[in-house]
């Protein structure tokens, strides 16, 4: 009995010790496993964090160009001068345009981010964005008329009729030694650094590193269309004081002439033609009329713009390009079409007026 219970026991210790092989074993297979992983995904990881610095940087260098974009249409539609005209470009580096009554000191330097009421906008890398306009946009009265048939002589990549390029320089190129300065050969690359109007974009190189971002002409005047018809079309609210009849427009031609809007311009001489629905706009009737004749179909004095808008409307040819229809369906409204944008001008209501005229 001894001798067999001392056989168990030693059975018993093979066991386990057999067990704890097997589990050593097993652990230091996990261990290998483990620093196999470890291993692939440090090499991974080296071999993925370049690739995603650089996305970063593309992406805040891209999110930079846009809100510039942004800014610059911004400005153009809202400006109380000639809407569609762009600031010049800041050629000391000081976040203000440089020019003189809208005449540029030149028509490429940087963004003039704080005559735009921006922040300093900057790259990926953190360099200052650069900025190419039209001289045909600037704020000067030498530059009228500006409007959607302005010619800009800017172009990227040969489409024509840019209104504005930006830039985001990157890192600086072999050669670019002139940093932090105004040279802008030290900053934009190829052509870019050299010619007047005609600008390109491409694929990142040794040799090339623009982010470069247009703004199309028709692009541009879209938005400022939008600005243009609704000074036409007249105030979505009623004027002041209370119950009078809308301050300007369409809408206080429709309030000053018996509750209609003049009819279309069919001979697009300016006047309107009696009967006639659609066409365009018969903007003499809504002017101070330079000659009596040939007479408005309803003679009005004033005119029923406000003076200033009435200035740049006219100075810069906006009105004969609208489209003008009159619809009767499915309530009496009239239409405004320009740069392919529309807006429907309904009249206000009949004195007294108890709320804003309808959008």
């Amino acid at each position: 009995m001894e001798k067999l219970s001392s056989t168990r026991v030693l059975k018993a210790q093979s066991a386990k010790r057999m067990i704890s092989i097997r589990h050593q074993q097993g652990a230091a297979l996990l261990l290998a496993l483990l620093l196999v992983v470890i291993v692939g995904l440090s090499i991974f990881v080296a071999q993925l964090s370049p690739a995603a610095a650089k996305f970063a940087i593309e992406q805040r260098t891209q999110a930079a160009l846009a809100q510039a974009k942004e800014a610059l249409i911004g400005r153009a539609a809202a400006d109380n001068n000639r809407p569609g005209s762009l600031p010049c470009p800041d050629t000391d580096n000081d976040g203000f345009e440089n020019g003189v009554a809208g005449n540029c000191t030149a028509y490429i330097g940087r963004l003039p981010y704080k005559t735009l009421r921006l922040d300093a906008l900057r790259d990926g890398n953190g360099e200052l964005l650069w900025y190419a306009m039209s001289s045909a946009l600037r704020d000067n009265t030498a530059a009228q008329p500006i409007n959607t048939l302005t010619v800009t002589g800017l172009s990227l990549d040969a489409q024509a009729n840019m209104a504005a390029i930006l830039f985001a320089p990157g890192q600086p190129l072999s050669g670019q030694n002139g940093r932090p300065g105004n040279n802008r050969s030290d900053y934009l690359d190829g052509t870019n650094a050299i010619t007047a109007n005609a600008f390109v974009s491409g694929p990142q190189s040794d040799t090339f590193n623009d982010s470069v971002l247009g703004i199309g002409r028709d692009e541009l005047f879209r938005t400022v269309a939008k600005r243009v018809l609704a000074e036409i079309g007249g105030p979505d609210v009623s004027g002041a004081p209370a119950n009078s009849p809308p301050d300007f427009g369409l809408r206080r031609y429709h309030a000053d002439n018996g509750n209609i809007f003049p009819d279309a311009d069919t001979d697009n001489d300016g006047w309107s033609n009696p009967g006639a629905m659609t066409g365009k706009l018969p903007w003499r009737n809504m002017t101070l009329p330079a000659t009596p004749t040939p007479p408005p179909a309803s003679p009005l004095n004033p005119s029923v713009f406000e003076a200033t808008a009435e200035g740049w409307l006219t100075a810069n040819g906006w009105l004969p390009l609208v489209n003008y229809s009159i619809l009767t369906v499915p309530t009496y409204q009239a239409t405004l079409t320009l740069n392919g944008v529309s807006i429907t001008v309904k009249p206000c209501a009949p004195l007294p007026l108890s709320q804003p005229c309808p959008q």
